[in-house]
Order: C-alpha cells, then structure tokens, then sequence
C-alpha cells in the first residue's frame, strides 16, 4: 500500500493531562500535539513545528453532553467525518476526501479491552491503538500498518484516533462517575 511495514507511534502525556505528544518510533521525534480543554473544541491536534515550518493544525474535535456526536473539524482536508455506526455501537465511521471515497471504521480490538483498531472496508487493519492505561506517562501506542502513508491520510487517521481515544475515556470516565453516583445513593 505504501512504503514498507508497520510504525509504531506513541502517545505521552504532557503538561500534566493537558497535552499529549505523538512521537515517532524513537520515542523523541515529536510528529503531532494534541491539545486537550474543557471546552469546545476539545481536542486541537497540530503537526508539530521543524526547523522549516511552524506548528500546523491539522484538526480539532469536539464531543457532546449528552449525545453521542463526535464533531470533526479538518482545514486541510474539510469533509472530514466522524459519526458513530449505531446507537449502541461504540464504532466510529471515518471518511474524508483524502480516503478517496473509502470508509474506515474505528472500532474496539475485543469486547473487555480498551485498544483500538481502524479497519477498512474489507476488514483490513489499518492501525491499532494500544491503551497504556498502566502508565501516568504515556496514555499508548498507535501503530500504522502500512508506513509511510501520505500526509493527508496519516492526519486522518491521527486526527480521529485522537478523538475516539478520547472519546472513549470521556464515556468511562461518565460511566464511573455514574456508578459512584448510584453506589452513593444505596449506601
């Protein structure tokens, strides 16, 4: 598909949980800032700057209260999406003009995990993410199967792996505040 076999990419924690970096495999070339808020948009995602460019944004997402909406905004690929495949399903559809027309799906890699993996249309695995949710430091791994891809498709594929992480720690996070919530009320 691209140039050779799988990278992995891993995700630390920065400025506390504010922000997180994607570096390449040697673990210090920094590729993508993810900057984290409370309010919309949630995530800001950047290239991070070189000695040629400054620091580039290449998305911001934005979740909803009380839907389950995932809003994607890309200014270098606009028609960028990402919407849920069914109300009870945690999969996530991505399309973009830069697939081409193709659909990729975010979806969990198991039923009692929280790792990730983005297939394509025929069930292809195009990149998995792997929780480090043993870590303070490092929030995990992404590896993308097929290196080096271009630009526009490694923004996507980044863009949205970001957002569905975080997605799904903001669904956890509610779903244990909840728990708390109702474990209170009997006690």
């Amino acid at each position: 598909m691209y140039n050779s076999g799988p990278r992995t990419l891993h995700l630390y924690y920065r400025d506390g949980h504010d922000r997180v970096e994607v570096t390449d495999a040697d673990k210090s070339t920094v590729l993508y800032v993810c900057y984290r808020t409370s309010s919309k948009p949630h995530q800001t995602i950047c290239r991070a700057a070189t000695r040629d460019k400054p620091e580039t944004m290449v998305g911001q997402v934005s979740f909803h209260h009380f839907k389950s909406d995932i809003d994607v905004h890309m200014p270098l690929n606009p028609g960028a999406a990402m919407r849920k495949t069914g109300w009870t399903s945690s999969a996530c559809e991505v399309t973009s003009p830069a697939q081409d027309g193709a659909v990729w799906t975010w979806k969990r890699d198991g039923a009692m995990t929280s790792n990730l993996k983005l297939v394509d249309a025929r069930g292809t695995v195009l990149a998995t993410f792997d929780n480090a949710s043993w870590s303070l430091k490092k929030q995990g791994t992404i590896t993308v199967h097929e290196w080096m891809p271009p630009a526009a498709l490694l923004d996507v594929m980044i863009v949205t792996g970001m957002g569905r992480v975080e997605y799904q720690r903001r669904s956890q996070k509610a779903h244990n505040g909840a728990l708390a919530t109702s474990a209170g009320n009997r006690g």
